[in-house]
């Protein structure tokens, strides 16, 4: 928006510019020709400004010619001109917006979701329900908050959200859910959407470790699903430990397995691209895609060199990955008790300590204040308690705390301290994700992130999510335009990036599919294991 006042800007003062110059030179030009009177070119300029602005001529009028009668009148009617264009190009939408902008206070919109406030969580669920052409309006209470928004690019309307006029005034009636967390504070929209429209779809986050009692009682009274994404991110941050890492798996069928890999130092595949490790023709397995550095990419090429940082999402049969499985280890293992550290001892620390607690590792718990299970307690942003922690000989640390600045510099510091340690971090917003890693964190998870698409899987009931936090999706859906031919023709991985897991015909489902010789009939179903991105692009190529 300010880059547009910006142009207009520029735009309107070298047109000025343009036009006094042309005049001024003519003036100049006629004025011994016609009126037999030599003037310098700022006297030219001085007179253009005053027949412009029609403050007068000083010295120079009458004048005797025609034509210098005629220039004087085209001067004039330019300056009228000018001011008629400026004032509604410049000065109407400046008044308008400055003194007539108010947010709306209802829609008219249909299969959309409601998003009861704006919330850390929202960028993320958006772009989520952007990603399936889902509908949304957001209900801020503070007018100001709502203009920012608005100004901003969301879709917004402003009212009480606990009203019934509101919920009404967003189409509630022809909504697909509602969505709110502060329930401690709002546990009345609850009862207010169930009576309006029982039979909409309530969805409640629990944000705070003490709001398990607001959440049972929303449960009892009408809230038909409660997520918790802090205990999700634990769980999912305490599995990034190459170490103590337990290939979390997605069943397809009793021999088909969708399972995470992590390349070890030292292993057999370990500096080796796809192509050159002959992954696919020697074990017959699907590579969905690998995360590199934190970021999931999907395809993958098979010049892609596998290294300790590498993790492989593939597919196949279970004595297959059982053999890869062994190839990514490192040959030479020593069975010693890692030890691990947490910092932060919240919700997602809980989560993180639980699933560890059964490996083969030592769990050192941190936490600014004391409570049960906590080993230490400090400050771990500060120096002095890093120093008193004895972080030099840990395998890996996990930061859980809830300030994104105060997790910076315990990175920051952790890594100064254990160049190898294996730092994994929890961002409670986006934006400080980079940082995170900048920092030196191996591994950083978004909780915003996390929360947009817990709730997605929860609003779109089409889909199962292999992993929220992960980015990838199991996906069952008609085979469309592929009936008729076989897996070779379609191409369909590198057409949209998704790749084919298995076929449900007649209510069998069949995971060994034969490029060549494999066909696909009407009413199949496929199986499709891919990004939201590459799914959506799948539906449109072949389902359209």
């Amino acid at each position: 928006m300010l880059k547009s006042w910006r142009n207009k800007i520029i735009n309107a003062v070298l047109t000025v510019i343009i036009i006094v110059g042309v005049y001024s030179s003519i003036f100049q030009w006629a004025m011994p020709v016609f009126e037999n009177h030599s003037v310098t070119f700022p006297q030219s300029v001085q007179v253009v400004i005053e027949s412009l602005t029609t403050t007068g001529y000083g010295g120079f009028a009458p004048w005797q010619s025609d034509f210098m009668n005629y220039f004087v009148l085209l001067m004039n009617l330019t300056g009228v001109v000018l001011v008629f264009v400026a004032f509604p190009v410049f000065f109407l939408p400046y008044l308008r917006d400055a003194i007539g902008k108010t947010a709306p206070r209802a829609v008219d919109t249909k299969d959309h979701v409601i998003i009861c406030e704006y919330s850390s969580y929202t960028n993320a669920l958006i772009e989520e329900l952007k990603s399936r052409d889902k509908d949304y309006i957001i209900i801020e209470q503070d007018e100001t908050n709502a203009l920012e928004l608005i100004s901003n690019g969301y879709n917004v309307m402003t009212g009480d959200p606990e009203s019934e006029d509101t919920l009404r005034a967003a189409c509630i009636s022809e909504a697909t859910a509602v969505v709110h967390s502060e329930i401690y504070k709002n546990i009345s929209i609850v009862f207010t959407a169930k009576n309006i429209e029982p039979g909409i779809k309530v969805i409640a986050i629990l944000r705070d470790d003490n709001m398990d009692i607001y959440y049972k009682l929303a449960r009892t009274n009408g809230a038909d699903i409660t997520i918790s994404p802090r205990q999700l991110v634990g769980k999912s941050l305490a599995t990034q430990i190459p170490a103590v890492s337990i290939n979390e798996s997605v069943e397809i069928d009793s021999t088909i397995e969708l399972v995470e890999i992590d390349i070890e130092e030292g292993s057999e595949l370990c500096n080796k691209t796809i192509h050159e490790a002959n992954l696919l023709n020697e074990h017959h397995i699907n590579i969905i895609g690998a995360w590199l550095n934190g970021d999931f990419k999907s395809p993958v090429d098979v010049d892609l060199v596998l290294d300790s940082k590498t993790r492989l999402l593939v597919a196949g049969d279970v004595s297959e990955l059982e053999q890869l499985t062994k190839k990514a280890e490192a040959q030479t293992r020593h069975f010693i008790r890692n030890e691990v550290f947490i910092f932060g001892y919240g919700r997602s620390g809980k989560a993180a300590a639980e699933f560890l607690k059964d490996k083969s590792v030592d769990v050192r718990i941190m936490d600014i204040k004391e409570k049960e299970g906590v080993d230490m307690v400090g400050d771990v942003s500060k120096p002095e308690t890093l120093d008193q922690m004895n972080i030099e000989d840990a395998s890996a640390i996990i930061i859980t705390i809830k300030d994104d600045t105060a997790a910076l510099f315990s990175t920051l510091m952790a890594r100064n301290k254990n160049k190898k340690a294996n730092i994994i971090v929890r961002a409670n917003d986006v934006e400080d994700v980079q940082k995170l890693y900048q920092a030196g964190a191996d591994y950083v998870q978004s909780l915003a992130t996390v929360t947009g698409r817990m709730l997605a899987s929860c609003i779109f009931e089409d889909e199962r999510s292999l992993a929220v936090e992960k980015q990838i999706n199991l996906v069952q859906l008609p085979a469309g335009d592929l009936v008729g031919r076989t897996l070779a023709e379609s191409n369909v991985r590198a057409e949209t990036g998704c790749t084919i897991l298995g076929v449900i015909r007649d209510g069998k489902k069949i995971t060994t599919l034969h490029p060549e010789k494999f066909e696909f009939q009407d009413g199949d179903d496929v199986i499709l294991a891919g990004t939201d991105d590459s799914t959506q692009l799948f539906e449109k190529k072949y389902l359209n």
